[in-house]
């Protein structure tokens, strides 16, 4: 959730100097739509693209930061080539690489060399219609489990018996999933350094109680060029121990182990000693010339790549340069949402390595839990203190909150309660998709796209004025369940351009549907965008339908006014069978 307030204008700002006097009363006999659709523009509103990256070529809008996609050339990687079976899989419209696509969680969590912990909702991951939304409750962890004679082979484990000609095991694994695609991606596994090494365990696969895997990782393969690690470079076996091995999230072997599929070759993840541009790879291996900041995640170090700044340049559009990552589709989700817990979890153990920097000692409640004599075992013990510069924490949300109350304490309550949507229809989004892929598979578009559309919205409300003078706003950024973004604005209007009679909100607001006949345009856009349904008998298998009725309640009977049904305009007493406005009138 992002908030943000603002005060003060200016009236040089203004490009018309003409008055326009809010107060005066339309007559009753004009019908206040047409004042507003005299101004509809006759085409929709496109973001201008900027020009590509200079430095490292990305696709950009000119909402965006120069800085945005690799900090202004301070982060090289090098995209290593695809391999062309597994490319022509993500990419094709192929009856296979579209079930490969269709099921691609279920085949990177079988050739995962790792298993994946996550409470996921239920009402949203796995559900068979309606828009595919990853969404996990609490903590990420990706294991390597232990080894035994006592389950059925899985994950890493298959890899022992990937030298069978017959992938018995792989096909009892997966026996919903296309066989077919299944030897494919075996085949092509096989270059994986790590599976390579795992393999060689396959002739001792009767007594696996006695081994246990610790990974050795080599940092100094340089991502800023492509180096292919080798199977001795990525594992080594120690005899009698059985634990299970937790990899942190700085390890940079996360990635490819997790997600194979988007690193077939093994390539190195994100790292904490992974150098910037000209910068010497020995300067950042050498302890005593770097300084302890390469887990910064803000991307303040001057030597390191920061977390965030690596999965930045990571998600970029590059003309002529395949990305898998942006074909993964849901598995594109899932990868999202798993290096957003990385991130913040970086974020959180900087905070925690370095609670002096931030002056931890001046924060009320802390030292003073000392100094009283605190004798609860629940209150005694080490606390971490967030600063209010961290997004959403405790002092976060007081500032804004207080930084709110303080703005309508000083200009008065809001006047205009304004909520903008994002419309996966957007050109902008639809013409970025690749062939196959609708806007649920490419969340990164859809945020930008949102991004650069509430920029522009910005700029009519406060600089063009389209609404009047704005004195102070307040406005706040969220998604819904669905994943689409979304922004509430709390406007305060200069009193020449406040709303005081109902004629003037009708100028401004309308929860009737438009005249079929006069505004077919209008009328279009209202019943596509802002009604329920059909559900309930007319279609009993629309996301709103639980336990056989609709969960939102509708049908409902319509809105009556003296008898009048403001949905049909006459004295019908009908109910609405099969949608209704979700709105009321102002």
């Amino acid at each position: 959730m992002f908030q943000q307030m603002h005060v003060g204008y200016d009236n040089d700002t203004l490009e018309d100097e003409e008055e326009v006097i809010m107060s005066s009363a339309i007559p009753s006999e004009v019908d206040p739509l047409d004042f507003v659709y005299t101004n509809i523009p006759d085409t929709t509103h496109i973001l201008k693209l900027d020009a590509n990256c200079k430095h490292c070529k990305a696709k950009k809008n000119v909402s965006e930061t120069d800085g945005f996609c690799c900090r202004n050339g301070q982060i090289e990687l090098k995209q290593p080539e695809p391999i062309p079976e597994l490319m022509r899989l993500w990419s094709s419209m192929d009856a296979d690489s579209r079930h490969f696509r269709e099921n691609i969680r279920f085949f990177n969590g079988h050739f995962a060399f790792t298993t994946l912990g996550v409470s996921l909702d239920e009402n949203y991951t796995n559900m068979k219609s309606g828009v595919y939304t990853f969404r996990a409750h609490g903590t990420i962890y990706h294991n390597v489990h232990s080894f035994g004679p006592s389950s059925r082979p899985e994950h890493l484990q298959l890899y022992f018996y990937d030298d069978d000609p017959t992938i018995t095991h792989c096909k009892a694994a997966t026996k919903q999933l296309d066989q077919d695609v299944v030897k494919k991606l075996v085949d092509i596994l096989k270059e994986n350094p790590y599976s390579q090494q795992f393999r060689s365990l396959g002739a001792h696969k009767d007594n696996l109680d006695d081994y246990r895997i610790d990974l050795n990782t080599d940092k100094r393969l340089d991502q800023r060029r492509y180096n292919r690690p080798l199977s001795s470079e990525v594992a080594a076996i120690w005899v009698e121990g059985n634990d299970l091995a937790k990899r942190r999230v700085t390890s940079g072997a996360y990635d490819p182990l997790s997600y194979p599929l988007f690193y077939p070759r093994g390539e190195l993840g994100w790292h904490p000693k992974l150098p910037k541009r000209n910068v010497p790879l020995e300067v950042v291996l050498n302890p005593q010339l770097a300084h302890d900041d390469d887990e910064d995640a803000e991307g303040n170090s001057r030597l390191c790549v920061s977390v965030r700044d690596y999965y930045c340049y990571m998600l970029q559009t590059r003309p002529a340069i395949f990305n898998p990552i942006l074909c993964g589709a849901r598995l594109l989700q899932q990868w999202a949402v798993d290096m957003y817990v990385k991130i913040e979890s970086c974020r959180l153990r900087w905070y925690r390595k370095n609670q002096t920097q931030i002056r931890v000692d001046l924060y009320k409640g802390v030292v003073d839990a000392i100094t009283s004599g605190e004798t609860r075992a629940s209150a005694v013990g080490v606390r971490i203190v967030l600063p209010g510069t961290y997004p959403g924490g405790d002092r976060d949300m007081k500032k804004r909150h207080m930084d709110a109350m303080a703005i309508v304490h000083t200009y008065g309550k809001p006047d205009i309660f304004l909520t903008m949507t994002c419309n996966p229809k957007w050109e902008e989004i639809t013409n970025e998709l690749l062939p196959g892929q609708t806007a649920q598979d490419r969340p990164d578009i859809v945020a930008r796209v949102f991004f650069g559309k509430l920029e522009a919205m910005k700029d009519m409300l406060f600089k063009k004025h389209i609404l009047g003078v704005v004195v102070a706003y307040v406005y706040v950024v969220e998604f819904q369940k669905r994943g689409l973004p979304h922004a509430h604005f709390l406007l305060i209007m200069d009193s020449t351009y406040k709303l005081i009679i109902p004629e003037q909100y009708d100028r401004l607001i309308s929860a009737e549907l438009p005249d079929k006949h006069k505004y077919l345009e209008l009328y279009a856009m209202v019943v596509k965008h802002m009604m329920h349904g059909p559900c309930g008998a007319l279609n009993p298998k629309n996301v709103c339908m639980q336990e056989n009725g609709c969960k939102c309640r509708y049908p409902r009977s319509c809105w009556t006014t003296d008898g009048l049904c403001l949905i049909t305009h006459t004295f019908c007493g009908c109910s609405i069978a099969t949608s209704t406005l979700r709105s009321t009138r102002a």
